[in-house]
């Protein structure tokens, strides 16, 4: 149980009405359900009309892209996403943000820690890097990177270096305990590809990204994994393929994990006749077949989690051709509007909230949403809108599309934020 907290900021108590709220089997209709932060706060009632309460969620694959890159967005406008999406923690990457010693993993917690009570509102988490600067030059400092607290060993989302140097990596995180996370993508395969391989690339001319580009690189990492003994995670798997790869490893005892990115469940290639870069994102949505493929991962157990993998781009890096378009999309804000009904229907309510709340927190060491919760209308549809988004990119495939259901709230550790 955790302590209450003195009353500062904007730390309310809550008092939900009318509510259908998760008891951990299912959702319970109840009068009246009170969620207090700290002792004198102000009391805030909101009327939930029978929607759902249920646990927040944790975001697998967080970019806020500060300090570097916070022409584009920042720490601030990444919690204001979280507190709108109903996402009390995450465990974050920077591609432009290498985390690859100490000073800077301390450099960053210290930066969250600054940014609107960032240090008490949010259960962030850190990748560090297992080479400098997301090379494949040398390596970054695991041992003293791990003391210092870091959740695992990412790769920034960049291809698989090459195999010798994949090795040195991972014998050398070994000693740390700690877990490697890796987008499998073989460079030469990938290329300058920006779409999947397949009908629509062909069609359209573009230069298209093969399926064997994820499952070579991610046999060459289960094998690295298998050699050494060390447990690996794949993010955003995108093929059944890969996915029949992490079943016969873990068959043959290799501890691996994976996850599945929300947009890779929602769409497939056909959306690209439209040619939108808002569709341009990495890995690759694929086709069709693809999409089901993932869905049985979901299903049988295969994949542990959804990720959200939040990624912001300018709006200038976004009105141009597509393959020449900046890859990424935000998702925080639309995410469980936008999965959630399917999600249910296909694995029940108890899965669901798994897959986006308590798996990603167990695979990045994280605590439990505890009292943090958001407030679901899973009938009321909402048209999204650029101006749903936080900061001043809207960069998402949502953009103007109706959603079938509605975030009416949150409220993340003690902090309420009504939509």
């Amino acid at each position: 149980m955790k302590m209450r907290k003195p009353c500062k900021g904007r730390l309310v108590n809550v008092v939900l009405k009318n509510a259908k709220f998760w008891n951990g089997k299912s959702f319970e209709l109840q009068s009246e359900v009170r969620l207090n932060a700290c002792e004198n706060a102000e009391t805030v009632e909101f009327d939930c009309n029978g929607a759902l309460v249920m646990p927040a969620l944790f975001g697998l694959g967080l970019d806020f892209m500060e300090p570097l890159r916070d022409d584009v967005y920042t720490f601030a406008d990444g919690f204001d996403a979280m507190r709108k999406g109903g996402f009390y923690g995450g465990l974050y990457e920077s591609a432009a943000n290498p985390i690859d010693d100490a000073d800077k993993f301390t450099a960053m917690v210290n930066r969250f820690k600054s940014e609107e009570r960032g240090e008490e509102a949010f259960d962030i988490k850190f990748l560090g890097a297992y080479s400098k600067g997301f090379g494949t030059d040398s390596l970054a400092e695991m041992v003293e990177l791990a003391e210092a607290g870091v959740a695992g060993f990412g790769d920034g989302n960049g291809v698989i270096p090459h195999s010798r140097f994949l090795r040195l990596a991972m014998e050398y995180g070994k000693m740390t305990g700690k877990r490697f996370f890796f987008q499998p993508m073989d460079k030469t395969l990938r290329h300058s590809g920006c779409v999947h391989e397949g009908a629509y690339s062909d069609m359209l001319g573009m230069k298209g990204i093969p399926r064997i580009a994820e499952t070579i690189a991610a046999y060459t990492v289960l094998e690295t994994a298998r050699f050494l003994q060390v447990p690996v995670h794949f993010k955003q798997v995108t093929c059944g393929e890969t996915l029949e790869l992490v079943r016969n490893a873990r068959k043959n005892g290799i501890d691996v994990t994976c996850d599945v990115n929300l947009y890779h469940l929602l769409l497939d290639d056909s959306c690209l006749e439209t040619l939108d870069s808002a569709y341009h994102i990495l890995p690759p949505i694929r086709s069709a077949a693809d999409r089901e493929a993932l869905w049985q991962g979901i299903a049988d157990g295969t994949v542990n989690a959804i990720s959200v993998n939040h990624t912001p781009v300018l709006r200038q890096d976004t009105v141009v051709n597509f393959e020449d378009s900046v890859p990424g999309a935000l998702s925080l804000e639309v995410a469980l509007p936008a999965i959630w009904n399917k999600l249910v229907a296909k694995v029940g309510e108890v899965r669901a909230i798994e897959l986006l709340s308590t798996a990603p927190a167990r695979l990045a060491g994280a605590e439990s949403a505890g009292e943090s919760v958001v407030v679901l209308a899973p009938e009321k549809t909402h048209k999204v809108l650029e101006s749903d988004f936080a900061g001043h990119v809207c960069n998402s495939p949502l953009t103007g599309k109706e959603l079938p259901s509605s975030i009416l709230a949150s409220y993340i550790n003690g902090v309420w934020t009504e939509l």
